[in-house]
């Protein structure tokens, strides 16, 4: 397939059907991860099928607005990184559903972006999943910042959050 194609949706969620994992599906589901749809995909295979393509924010916010696990996924792979503004990394922040997401969007998409380090910054004092988003970019881009390290302190001592949200600001911390 032409790396230039832009494919459609169906085309698209062919390739997760081919490639599903009911068990890691059927895992996501009693884990109360729950989607409109989840295929069980790895990462690695959503990496291939993004490789295929060139990126698209057209096709990327398509992808987004799914409630289907693979579709956000890959989408934060398929967003052209010259086109990502801070409204709109805001926007998608909100709308992070899991850590999991916000785990591929911080490593695909946002700690790619010039304003990355701002983002963790303005994010920190945000809502609890852009707080995590905001401890992702701490570590992933080594941002060695006062309050960013002081709130992950406050949070990781802090036992009415959630586990993953503890745990990030924990390894955030150092």
């Amino acid at each position: 397939m032409d790396a230039n194609t832009v494919p459609s949706i169906s085309e698209i969620h062919a390739h997760f059907r081919r490639l599903r994992n009911g068990e890691v599906a059927d895992n996501l589901r009693a884990q109360g991860i729950c989607y409109r749809l989840a295929w069980g995909l790895e990462s690695y295979r959503l990496k291939a099928i993004a490789g295929q393509y060139t990126p698209n924010a057209e096709l990327a916010e398509t992808l987004w607005n799914e409630d289907v696990r693979e579709s956000k996924m890959l989408a934060t792979r398929l967003y052209p990184i010259g086109e990502m503004t801070r409204e709109k990394a805001e926007a998608w922040s909100l709308q992070i559903p899991y850590a999991e997401i916000a785990d591929q969007a911080c490593m695909n998409l946002f700690a790619r972006l010039p304003f990355a380090s701002q983002l963790a910054k303005d994010w920190i004092m945000g809502t609890r999943m852009q707080q995590y988003c905001a401890l992702q970019l701490k570590l992933r881009l080594d941002i060695d910042d006062q309050e960013l390290r002081s709130k992950a302190e406050v949070l990781a001592a802090d036992q009415s959050l959630p586990a993953w949200l503890r745990s990030a600001a924990l390894r955030a911390k150092e």
